[in-house]
């Protein structure tokens, strides 16, 4: 057997999360996550779904915290616990450059989304904020904003 082989199989229980030892990380799978990760990525999150995704302890507190899906060598999703309740509830997907383009979260705790963002490539830092308070996937009627119109007074 190759050694290098045997030192990662010998190795990855070490790496797994562990109460109290600080930051840990451990490989999952997000087609079938570990149970307790909280909310999964919306279905149209695909490169959520095709990479190599790892969970992250950041708190210590054996409980993933972050995890982070690297598709062909580049980060293109992101999940966090941004509340700090012990379950994912915000999910960002990045495009091929790694630039951020949509975000889903679960602004109230209920284990649904619904809020997105989707951020405009050709106005840095801008986005349109929609709410979904059905969970249906859908925008609420009038409940879409842009973030940089309503900054800059236009969107009054």
């Amino acid at each position: 057997m190759d050694p290098r082989v045997l030192g990662l199989a010998l190795l990855g229980p070490a790496l797994a999360c562990a109460a109290g030892d600080g930051m840990r990380f451990q490989v999952i799978s997000m087609e079938r996550p570990p149970e307790g990760l909280g909310l999964p990525p919306p279905p149209d999150y695909q490169p959520c779904y095709w990479g190599e995704a790892r969970g992250y302890d950041r708190s210590g507190d054996g409980k993933i915290d972050e995890v982070r899906v690297t598709f062909k060598g580049r980060e293109r999703c992101y999940g966090e616990d941004t509340n700090h309740d012990g379950v994912i509830d915000t999910w960002d997907l990045m495009d091929e450059r790694g630039n951020l383009v949509k975000r889903a979260s679960d602004v109230n705790g209920d284990g649904r989304l619904d809020q997105s963002w989707t951020f405009d490539p050709a106005r840095k830092g801008c986005a349109t904020i929609s709410a979904d308070r059905a969970a249906d996937g859908k925008a609420e009627p009038g409940s879409t904003i842009d973030v940089c119109e309503q900054l800059s007074g236009r969107g009054r």
